[in-house]
């Protein structure tokens, strides 16, 4: 089951409902039993609402909302658990089931390290991805090389100054978003930096704070909803997979063009020559980021990232938001901003349902 985060908080004694908000410590329970929790943490604190619910392993669990608390402390809670009939007598009136069982979906995701992750389908039957594995940072094949180039270093303590050229030259506030007039180019502390992971200035590689739920779309399949509000420039997940040559891109994207499908996301966004030398795919092995729906008006871009080197060709991709994105909002990019129908690529039709929709996607 999703993570459920903890808190903290002065004890709460009034409320339409009252549980113990227990700590999980794993995604997924080891057993059919209650979630691992922390015995000093059984307070009563107000339950506000309950917002999903789910079934794992012949146990039901319920996504709680705490009075007080912002929504990235939501925890997950077995039915048994729960203190606020009302409150679950509400929901279950007004939910709409999930039409599969997705206990193999979140198995699978019990790799997503420090994520939230929740799942939801309502339209068809369709129970988990067929042959995908979870992974969090990308797999290299044997023909790609290990870059090496020397990366600047700091000899910050904590976290970097203002006054360090790490963060002079950083795409990141202080507060660790995007800057609007940032570049394309992104460069973070490196590992020799002596800051500690705290530093403004190592955003992707502390990795994402964002709440997931990986939804299904009729016509659209798979996709991504985030759970929170995100300002703009927030740093929401990186694209990973498996880093393969040109010459094996070439060949897998013809079999997937075939599929109609492709995962295939060329490592050129530096890269000056006719072709990439590089690309990601993430059609067996990826993260949350597998999951992301093409729009013709996204609310996210990807940006080239370097952390241990300084290699054009295999920069690391990291999407970040390009505008502040609401609670429940599907989470987007756009597949190809700069085709057009010469370049002779297949083409599908766009369900993306945006104002500026231009029909048709192509890859």
């Amino acid at each position: 089951m999703p993570n459920a985060k903890g808190g903290s908080g002065k004890k709460r004694t009034a409320g339409r409902g009252k549980t113990s908000k227990q700590l999980a410590q794993k995604s997924i329970p080891k057993s059919s039993g209650s979630p691992e929790s922390d015995d000093t943490s059984k307070e009563t604190f107000d339950v506000e609402a309950i917002i999903g619910d789910m079934e794992y392993h012949g146990v039901h669990y319920f996504e709680v909302k705490w009075k007080g608390f912002d929504e990235s402390e939501n925890s997950w809670h077995p039915k048994a658990d729960l203190g606020c009939p009302n409150i679950l007598a509400q929901y279950m009136r007004t939910r709409t089931k999930n039409t599969a069982d997705l206990t193999k979906f979140y198995d699978l995701l019990q790799d997503a390290a420090g994520l939230t992750i929740s799942i939801v389908n309502t339209v068809d039957n369709v129970e988990c991805p067929e042959n995908f594995k979870y992974i969090n940072e990308n797999i290299y094949s044997e023909d790609v090389p290990r870059p090496c180039t020397p990366m600047f270093w700091c000899e910050c303590t904590n976290s970097c100054s203002k006054d360090c050229e790490c963060m002079e030259d950083s795409s990141y506030d202080e507060h660790g978003l995007l800057k609007a007039e940032g570049n394309e180019r992104i460069v973070e502390c490196g590992p020799r930096c002596k800051c500690d992971n705290s530093c403004a200035n190592r955003v992707v590689q502390r990795g994402s704070n964002a709440r997931f739920e990986i939804r299904r779309f009729a016509n659209k399949g798979w996709g991504v909803v985030a759970k929170q509000r995100l300002m703009q420039g927030t740093f929401v997940a990186e694209y990973v997979g498996e880093v393969i040559s040109y010459d094996e891109a070439e060949r897998r994207g013809l079999e997937d063009k075939a599929h109609g499908l492709t995962y295939l996301f060329d490592l050129d966004k530096e890269f000056t020559g006719d072709i990439a030398d590089f690309s990601i795919d993430a059609k067996t092995h990826g993260n949350v980021s597998h999951f992301f729906n093409h729009s013709c008006d996204p609310n996210m871009s990807a940006h080239a990232v370097y952390i241990e080197h300084r290699d054009p060709r295999l920069h690391h991709l990291a999407f970040f938001t390009t505008r502040e994105v609401s609670a429940g909002e599907e989470l987007t990019f756009d597949y190809s901003p700069s085709v057009a129908e010469a370049d002779g690529l297949k083409m599908d039709t766009c369900y993306c349902g945006a104002s500026n929709c231009r029909k048709h996607m192509y890859y």
